[in-house]
């Protein structure tokens, strides 16, 4: 199932139920920000990194998102993982292309 997600406001981050995202940014020494790889947060309201997915240029996320339930952390579960399971798409994505393991 694919689900679209909308962009968090900066306060907006800790509701479960309401899953959203958004971008950190880093602060490059030139007084600069880079803009990082978004952060999730899931249906069951828990902030997840996507280090191993890659975010498109149109705001597709792949391979599918799964908050995995576990304790094998090695292949990426938690204890404190809901077993939400979709495909991902970013609204009002900016643009990046961000591939797997990147920023």
């Amino acid at each position: 199932m694919l689900v679209e997600i909308p962009k968090l406001a900066d306060d907006d981050f800790n509701h479960g139920g309401k899953p959203g995202w958004m971008q950190p940014v880093r602060k490059r020494d030139d007084g600069s920000y880079e803009p990082l790889k978004p952060v999730i947060r899931c249906n069951c309201g828990r902030l997840c990194g996507i280090g191993l997915h890659h975010v498109h240029a149109d705001g597709t996320v792949t391979a599918s998102f799964y908050h995995s339930k576990g304790t094998n952390f090695a292949i990426g579960e938690s204890p404190d993982g809901c077993g939400w399971h979709v495909f991902l798409k970013l609204l009002n994505w900016t643009g990046e292309d961000f591939p797997p393991n990147s920023k």
